[in-house]
């Protein structure tokens, strides 16, 4: 039990990157009722937007994230009018089809450019860990959880207690109603789609600096982020913020923990956290925190 408190750390760690991506997925199925299936690419493309500018073009940190976050919102704008909207008035399976081959095109196309070799964003003491009573964490690590904790106050307050918040609440209860007041439904769904991107491209940014970066690493997240969304409730964005948590815990502690004088190979993580979600599936359908009336 002595690295209890380590596997607990690593879990808040890797449980604020899989909030991030998985918020905005939420929230774009929360909204627009979409299952948006290259979500996961955006944050793959942001973050090797990142690495261009951070690592090719030897560019400062503000300049690579507003260069990356550039990118990712002209992708979402274009997405959206291409992908989602001509489709979603047919049929919601349309969308994800058609973002589905989305993310293969994404992929294949930083592939080409970018080449298939892993690539990293570590640079400098960012990555020397610590002892900080008594658990080792790296500075980056810290920077992990407190922005992503920030960037998730920061939307709480937008949704719940701003004008445009009231706005995509208005929307997701009342669509029709909302419209005949005068709110531009394809104005918000543009805002909601787009904020959620940039929420994975910083998710993004942040696994190239704590792991790597590869092109296949936008479908991995991808479908963590539809199990995560799955554990907390479809369209329950804190849900899912908890179920981000949860999972994280589960993974980390099926690796780090020995049962009966037994451990399991880290290989393991990914199917005993996917093992969790099929029997929270069975024995409660619609999520762990899932609501019959509000999504957000």
């Amino acid at each position: 039990m002595e690295i209890l408190p380590q596997l607990i750390v690593n879990a808040l760690i890797a449980g604020s990157l899989y909030a991030l991506v998985s918020f905005g997925l939420s929230l774009n199925y929360g909204l627009l009722r979409i299952l948006h299936f290259a979500h996961g690419h955006f944050l793959m493309v942001g973050a090797y937007f990142f690495y261009l500018s951070w690592r090719e073009w030897n560019q400062g940190l503000g300049f690579s994230l507003l260069f990356s976050l550039i990118v990712i919102t002209l992708l979402s704008v274009v997405t959206l009018r291409v992908f989602v909207m001509p489709f979603l008035r047919f049929s919601v399976f349309l969308v994800f089809i058609t973002t589905m081959a989305l993310g293969v095109i994404l992929e294949s196309a930083i592939s080409i450019y970018f080449g298939v070799n892993v690539k990293s964003l570590h640079r400098g003491a960012l990555m020397e860990s610590f002892n900080l009573w008594g658990v080792y964490i790296t500075p980056i690590q810290l920077l992990i959880i407190f922005v992503s904790l920030s960037l998730l106050g920061l939307a709480a307050w937008l949704l719940h207690s701003s004008p445009i918040g009231r706005r995509i609440n208005a929307i997701r209860q009342h669509t029709h109603a909302a419209q005949g007041l005068g709110l531009s439904v394809s104005r918000i769904s543009y805002c909601v789609f787009i904020l959620g991107s940039v929420l994975a491209t910083i998710s993004g940014i942040f696994i190239g600096f704590e792991t790597n970066l590869t092109p296949t690493m936008g479908a991995t997240y991808t479908i963590k982020a539809f199990a995560v969304m799955i554990l907390g409730g479809l369209g329950n964005l804190w849900g899912t913020v908890l179920g981000a948590y949860l999972l994280a815990l589960v993974e980390n502690l099926s690796i780090g923990l020995s049962f009966w004088g037994y451990s399991l190979p880290a290989g393991y993580k990914d199917a005993f956290a996917f093992l969790t979600i099929l029997l929270v599936l069975l024995l409660k359908p619609a999520g762990l925190f899932s609501r019959s009336n509000r999504a957000v």
